[in-house]
């Protein structure tokens, strides 16, 4: 008759068991190996053995010859890229429309397949493909309830697991913000009234933008546009060029181009204006604006997608990168 496993044996296994369907591991990701396990917990070589062949029997982990332990899934087969973008990408010379110009187009440079889904479809997530997600959060639901890897752009995975899971590439919008603040400083008389406009107030880039700005002039006023539109951004223009003002930093370009164009219709002089992003309208506007670092952006998502097709597990990337300020006219 076998010996029975010690009660050491089992809590081993136990805690294993447990953090493996807690799902704090990538697919893909290479797992403890025997030898790991035998110094972590202080068991024999063989029960090491033992305890993961178990737990492969469970489904929970998989052996690959010659290689080790890994999390069941991984990318090793997936066959492209599925974009998942939302449909403000289509706002000619918007973010979103630079964004997937320049992002296909390296794609396609390096020959890496793709599939463009847009959030208003009712297209799901594909299983043979990595999710690239812009302004898509019901997909990065769906990838987190699946435990599957996914690639963020332009913002964070929240803390916890779902951070655990997706890469991204992002920018330091509280230094933006920040920056815009120094650059309006130093074009305004010594007291200065200064005005931020906020995109949605939900959104933590928004958030971010502002308490930049709020960091070097804690004085300015907030107005909340609500959203990153146009349209919303005209509705409180009328709020933001107030006589007095010296200086306006709006947290996206087409707020900025909101203020602008409202100045310019009502024939009111236009304050020093700052935007963020650097989307193709703020060079057509001549406007200063805090730059996202496009080229960096778009090698830093190739760099993850060329790693997660190749089958790289590991810990995922959170690629943050600081914004700079490009001068056109103040």
């Amino acid at each position: 008759m076998p010996r029975p496993r010690s009660q050491k044996v089992e809590l081993v296994t136990q805690k294993l068991r447990t953090r493996l369907q807690a799902g704090v591991h990538r697919p893909g990701e290479r797992f403890l190996s025997t030898r790991e396990l035998e110094s972590t917990f202080g068991i024999s070589y063989q029960t090491a053995h033992r305890v993961l062949g178990e737990l492969c029997g469970e489904g929970l982990l998989e052996r690959r010859a010659g290689s080790g332990t890994f999390i069941p899934g991984g990318i090793v087969d997936l066959q492209g890229v599925q974009l998942i973008m939302n449909p403000r990408a289509n706002i000619p010379k918007s973010f979103g429309a630079r964004l997937l110009e320049d992002l296909t187009q390296r794609l396609d440079n390096d020959r890496i397949s793709w599939k463009l889904s847009w959030t208003d479809g009712t297209e799901r997530v594909s299983r043979t493909r990595l999710p690239i997600l812009w302004e898509a959060r019901e997909a990065l639901r769906e990838c987190g309830a699946s435990n599957r890897c996914a690639l963020l752009l332009n913002d964070r995975p929240r803390p916890g697991l779902e951070s655990a899971l997706i890469d991204s590439v992002s920018i330091d919008d509280f230094s933006g913000g920040a920056s815009a603040a120094g650059l309006l400083k130093n074009v305004a008389p010594r007291q200065s009234r200064f005005v931020v406009v906020t995109g949605p107030e939900e959104d933590s880039r928004s958030q971010d933008r502002r308490d930049g700005f709020l960091s070097v002039c804690e004085d300015a006023r907030v107005v909340v546009a609500g959203s990153w539109f146009l349209e919303d951004g005209t509705k409180v223009a009328p709020t933001v060029v107030r006589e007095g003002v010296d200086g306006i930093f709006c947290c996206n370009d087409r707020l900025a181009e909101a203020v602008w164009r409202w100045c310019e219709t009502h024939e009111c002089p236009l304050p020093p204006l700052i935007g963020f992003d650097n989307a193709p309208i703020a060079e057509s506007l001549d406007l200063t604006t805090i730059a996202i670092p496009w080229d960096d952006m778009i090698t830093g998502a190739l760099d993850v997608v060329k790693k997660r097709l190749s089958g790289g597990g590991g810990a995922a990337r959170q690629l943050i990168l600081t914004p700079l300020p490009i001068i056109r006219r103040l």
